[in-house]
């Protein structure tokens, strides 16, 4: 682990935070991407940082997390120990068929590989049970299989032309009330079989969320192709 300070721990949407750091790119390091995170350790409490952006001229990268899974106190400046790049790149197998679901930790990587590859995304599905980090907008992208259900979608992603919908515990206007996969099973079931067939899914979910019912095997069996990813959550010392 490498001791470093905080650039940033900005407050965002929802109570989410905007975690930034100093990361120097040399020859023998990685280039961040999506699907990559890092750990990162203070006062004896180590947390998982998926990447969310990075710039490599300016020597930072940066993340995003709910306050509610982030240790107490931390802010600017903030002594922190980090650990190299882990987990694995990820990108879109398809030209432009891919859909990407995203809960929770995941959601900044997420936003990460939809603004790299909107090219080959057609449709983004993000939520869970802490918000979402970003500014809700109507949607101006109309979904024939979600009209009754979800019309809010994602400011920034609107302005790449790519469609996002919103699933959420609470009842938001625009957003479905439920589960990311519940709305993205809502969405499949309106697919003729051979769009099905050439979907690709790439999920970015918080840890143990395979163990849930519509997973990893029933993903597969209803598309062509999934790359589900979980990210560890929180653990202490």
């Amino acid at each position: 682990m490498t001791p470093t300070r905080l650039i940033d721990a900005t407050p965002i949407a929802d109570d989410w935070r905007l975690i930034r750091l100093p990361w120097e790119k040399t020859p023998e390091t990685t280039t961040p991407a999506p699907g990559h995170w890092l750990w990162l350790e203070t006062n004896e409490q180590r947390f998982c940082l998926p990447v969310r952006d990075a710039d490599a001229g300016e020597g930072w990268i940066a993340g995003v997390l709910p306050a509610a899974l982030l240790p107490e106190g931390l802010g600017p400046g903030s002594s922190i120990k980090r650990s190299a790049l882990m987990g694995d790149a990820l990108q879109p197998k398809t030209t432009e068929s891919a859909i990407v679901v995203a809960e929770d930790i995941g959601i900044g990587a997420a936003l990460h590989l939809a603004e790299t590859q909107a090219e080959r995304v057609n449709l983004v599905i993000l939520g869970g049970q802490y918000g979402i980090p970003a500014r809700l907008a109507p949607s101006r992208f109309y979904l024939p299989a979600l009209a009754e259900q979800a019309i809010a979608g994602i400011g920034t992603l609107e302005s790449l032309g790519l469609p996002a919908r919103v699933a959420l515990p609470e009842e938001r206007p625009g957003v479905f009330e439920g589960d990311v996969l519940e709305l993205l099973a809502l969405y499949l079931s309106e697919l003729p079989g051979e769009r099905r067939a050439q979907t690709e899914i790439i999920a970015l979910m918080p840890w143990g969320r395979s163990a849930t019912a519509q997973s990893p095997g029933g993903l597969k069996a209803a598309v062509g192709s999934v790359q589900w990813h979980e990210f560890p959550c929180r653990k202490t010392g």
